[in-house]
């Protein structure tokens, strides 16, 4: 093990500023990308649902008075309004809930025993495992649990929030505007809401190959009132991805590109930040043992 334990202090502290500085420009580069995100949508959702209503079901769309098209579609814009202002104040929302603020300094008292399990199967992976396990001094273990390096996994865990809320929101927007249309009699009437909500989160493997942003499905529908037995029919229904997005929009693209490298860049820091930790946590422990070590007189 080299260096001193002021050395390795002062790259911990190296290392601190530039997550300080990952931070700012991940936030920075979110602000931007969910603002391209949110006006993406509306454009995408509208082009989704002009196929949906011209291409899956026209005659059910030619069949609504004029009034009742201008009220569907208005009905339309605002909940991609709605969705849009939501993905934009996702940067404010979860940075109010997990983001890292203020001093880089690990929070005393607060970790959990998972988190402590971990960092204990890290320091074990080291040399200096077998000396650990033979230190009589309960101090030194409780400073080494002490220094769990949790300021890279903050950043992550919020960024992973972000992106997590981003589909959540997608998910819901596809299913308002899934019940939208069948309000407004463009779908089946006779297909259940539960249907329409899977439909907004199908998983692609289950589906037909279908336009951006819609999805197609093929449903057994019993005709209860008739007596007939059930028949296969078809539904298209919107499905909002976030890659389809992405892919079509090139300053969305870009975006998700930025947040990439930054996040690989707070990788490669997180792994040297948790060395470095492990270096200072040796060097501690190796300084508390030849401390209170003696060697006996009598021998």
């Amino acid at each position: 093990m080299t260096g001193s334990i002021k050395q390795i202090e002062q790259d911990i502290s190296d290392l601190e500023e530039a997550i300080a500085r990952i931070t700012e420009d991940l936030k920075q580069a979110y602000t931007q990308y969910l603002d391209g995100l949110g006006q993406a949508v509306r454009q995408q959702l509208t082009l989704a649902t002009y196929h949906l209503c011209t291409q899956g079901y026209p005659e059910a769309f030619l069949k609504l008075p004029f009034s009742e098209r201008q009220n569907f579609q208005q009905e339309l814009r605002h909940l991609a309004q709605v969705a849009h202002g939501q993905l934009r104040d996702l940067i404010h929302t979860s940075s109010s809930q997990s983001a890292p603020e203020g001093e880089y300094e690990v929070p005393e008292d607060t970790q959990t025993s998972q988190t402590i399990d971990e960092e204990l199967d890290l320091i074990t992976e080291t040399d200096f495992s077998e000396l650990l396990l033979e230190l009589s001094s309960s101090d030194v273990a409780l400073t080494l649990v002490e220094t769990v390096p949790s300021l890279p996994e903050s950043l992550m865990n919020w960024q992973e929030k972000i992106d997590a809320d981003i589909s959540k929101t997608l998910r819901t927007l596809s299913r308002d505007v899934n019940f939208l249309i069948r309000r407004s009699r463009v779908l089946p009437q006779k297909l259940p809401e539960k249907l329409l909500e899977v439909a907004s989160t199908a998983e692609t493997a289950e589906t037909i190959a279908s336009p951006p942003n819609l999805i197609n499905l093929m449903i057994e529908v019993e005709d209860l009132e008739q007596g007939q037995s059930a028949k296969i029919t078809r539904l298209m229904a919107i499905h909002l991805r976030l890659n389809e997005i992405e892919f079509a929009d090139a300053t969305v693209m870009a975006g998700r590109h930025q947040i990439r490298n930054l996040m690989g860049k707070l990788n490669k820091i997180r792994r040297e930040y948790r060395k470095k930790f492990r270096e200072r946590a040796v060097l501690e422990a190796e300084a508390a043992w030849r401390s209170s070590w003696f060697e006996d007189e009598s021998e």
